[in-house]
């Protein structure tokens, strides 16, 4: 297995961390602004609803971003660090990726209505497993960008 781009790579490794140490808001951090008005939420208020409830805490701060949105930034990282690994087991069909992908992102779509109509109270567990699930899978769509055997 070789990598393609590795500085690509590794500035995109650097920066979705970034991302989501920015997500998970203030509380990291220790800030003592009110919640609504740090940085990191508003960073992230046209990509996320932000409601309170819906977030997991830090030091008495909601994150900056819902359960599910977290769930979906340190699933792709997760997914990120692992392409290397997942390229040696040749997970490189992308049609099958994205299969797999929008099987997740229908999940999601299941979970959130199925929640609205009042069929089942989701948690923020399952909200952020879900996403989780997602930005993962969203991330094995590059396996075959980055990696490639000899």
């Amino acid at each position: 297995m070789q990598i393609r781009q590795p500085i690509l790579y590794g500035l995109v490794f650097i920066l979705v961390l970034i991302l989501v140490l920015v997500a998970i808001g203030g509380g990291l951090f220790n800030q003592s602004a009110r919640w609504p008005v740090q940085w990191q939420h508003q960073a992230f208020n046209s990509l996320c609803h932000q409601m309170a409830n819906r977030s997991f805490w830090i030091n008495g701060q909601p994150m900056a971003v819902c359960s599910r949105c977290i769930g979906v930034y340190s699933g792709f990282a997760l997914g990120w660090m692992l392409l290397p690994m997942l390229s040696l087991i040749r997970i490189t069909r992308l049609a099958h990726i994205k299969k797999v992908l929008v099987v997740i992102l229908l999940f999601n779509f299941i979970d959130a209505a199925g929640n609205l109509l009042g069929l089942w109270q989701n948690t923020l567990f399952s909200r952020a497993i879900l996403g989780g699930m997602l930005g993962s899978s969203a991330a094995l769509i590059f396996v075959g960008d980055f990696f490639h055997h000899n």
